[in-house]
Order: C-alpha cells, then structure tokens, then sequence
C-alpha cells in the first residue's frame, strides 16, 4: 500500500482502517449510470514502472480485461504556485519549467499505452500537460473539458496554507467536515462543495463513455464513442474527490495522496465494477533522471 501513495502521512492506526475499509466497497445507486450498485475494490501494486524487459521508462500494467474500460487519471506537472504553497483551484496558473519536464516525463512513461483518448482540464497547467501526453499518440482524439476543472477554492484562491496562517486553520476546518460525512459544506467566498466537483466529475466521465453504459450519451461532449484506453490530466484535490466518488465515499477524498503528475489507473467494466489497479504512481519521475537503457 506505501507504494501506492493512499496510505502516507497516516497514524498506524489509520492505515489499518483505511486497509480494512478500502478492501471492498460498494457505489451507492446513482454514481454510476446502472441501476444497481458496483463493487469497487483495490489491487495494491498492480501496476509498476518497469516493464517485464526491466526498462524503468515504461510502464507495465495487468492487461485489460474484454470489455472494459481503463481511466489513466493524471495530475498535472508542477506551477510556482505549487512551490509556494499557494491555492490554486480556477486560478489558471502554468507549468513552471519543472513541471514542463514532469509533464514529458509523464508522456513518455505513458507512450507505450495504446490511449485513444486525452482530456483534460480547460485550465492551462493540466491541458499542458495533457498536451504533452497527446504528442505521443498522435491518432488519439484530444479533449478539453470545463468539467474537470480543479475544484473552485473561492476565497481561499492565492492564499498560502502552510504554517499557522489563519486561512489554513479556515481550510482545516473545511477539511474536518468533509471527512465527517458533511460533503455539501462549500469553501468559503463562493467556492465548491465536495459534492459539487464529484457529481461534475462523473458526469463529464459519462459525456465521454468511460462510465457504463459505454456508448456515449447523445448531446454529450462531442465524442461518438469512448475508446478501451482514456487518459484524463486534471488536478489535485479534483482526483482526491473522483477517486473517493468511484470508492462511493466522497468524505474519504483528503486521504488520497496526489504528486504532481500522479498516475492512477482504475479499471472500469461493463457492469460499473471498478478496479484500482494504482493511486499516485510517482516512479515516472525517478526514471527521468535515469538514462534509457
């Protein structure tokens, strides 16, 4: 579980909750478009960076089972903004120059995975990012979608949170609610609840066919059919809540780790079940610093 990235910064204790709570879960009717519910379970170091050649710049994943749909949900590379510490949500700050190498690092650890699909975010740092992934499958189709835009921070957008500053402990106290089963509870100064995001979240995943049923609804955004492979680079704290909403517990959202430029992986079948096969694998960024073998 450590390699995954779920379980940092927790007590003991906690992990062993979480451990036991995370081995199966059942989505609530409505999440998915099916009428009944879907076991959701994970598969602790199901995938890898190396691939079976022992390349450390290739990413190696179980093969998809018949039918089913796999999300490679992303986040975007690193923005000064991130550095200082500063809240970001809407604010449409770019990619630093590190994060401009994470982002090739995170395309060229994807190259190898036949993605027919990259959508992203409408905010700059994202649809750089996923721009950069997009260069390496030329024949997929490239989607920017206001849906998966980071989580609107309201008043809190610009503010530093680190240390004692008073709008962190503001932001904490957001934090204790969520997790208390009040999702609902919006940030302050207009800004979004958990609720919020995921239902936009799930419904833009819908629009694209990667929730079942497959087959894109008429009206959507656009595409006529969603392809086995989907890459989505969105955000921090917008793939905290997607993940817990496919886990069918948005109030767990804040125990999900999220680096910049985190893969995940979910596997998605016909029936709604899902399967995480990885939550914030990093090792791409190690293996940039390597030369290829």
């Amino acid at each position: 579980h450590k390699r995954c990235g779920v379980f940092e910064c927790m007590s003991p204790a906690r992990r062993a909750v979480l451990a036991r709570s995370l081995a199966v879960l059942t989505l609530p009717q409505g999440l998915l478009p099916r009428a009944r519910a879907a076991e959701f379970t994970t598969t602790a170091g199901g995938a890898r960076r190396s691939s079976g050649d022992g390349d450390p710049h290739r990413l190696a994943v179980p093969e998809l089972a018949p039918g089913s749909r796999r999300l490679y949900l992303c986040r975007h590379g690193e923005t000064d903004w991130n550095v200082a510490g500063r809240v970001q949500g809407m604010t449409d700050i770019p990619l630093n120059p590190n994060g401009r190498s994470q982002a090739a690092a995170l395309a060229a650890i994807l190259a190898d995975v036949p993605i027919g699909l990259v959508a992203s975010s409408a905010l700059g740092r994202a649809s750089s990012t996923a721009d950069a992934v997009a260069a390496q499958h030329p024949g997929a189709r490239r989607l920017v979608d206001a849906s998966f835009n980071e989580m609107n921070f309201g008043s809190l957008e610009g503010e530093e949170l680190r240390g004692g500053s008073p709008r962190r402990e503001e932001y904490e106290a957001r934090l204790a609610e969520w997790e208390a089963g009040r999702t609902s509870v919006r940030l302050p100064g207009g800004g979004e609840s958990p609720e919020e995001v995921a239902a936009r979240a799930l419904k833009g995943l819908r629009e694209l066919g990667a929730l079942p049923p497959f087959a894109a609804a008429a009206g959507g955004a656009g595409v006529p059919s969603c392809p086995r492979h989907v890459c989505l680079v969105a955000h921090g704290r917008f793939n905290k809540i997607l993940l817990a909403a496919l886990r069918g517990d948005v109030s767990r959202a804040s125990q999900v780790a999220q680096g910049n430029t985190a893969v995940n992986i979910v596997d998605i079948d016909e029936g709604g079940a899902c399967t995480v096969v990885a939550v914030n694998l990093l090792d791409h960024l190690r293996a940039a610093a390597q030369p290829p073998a």
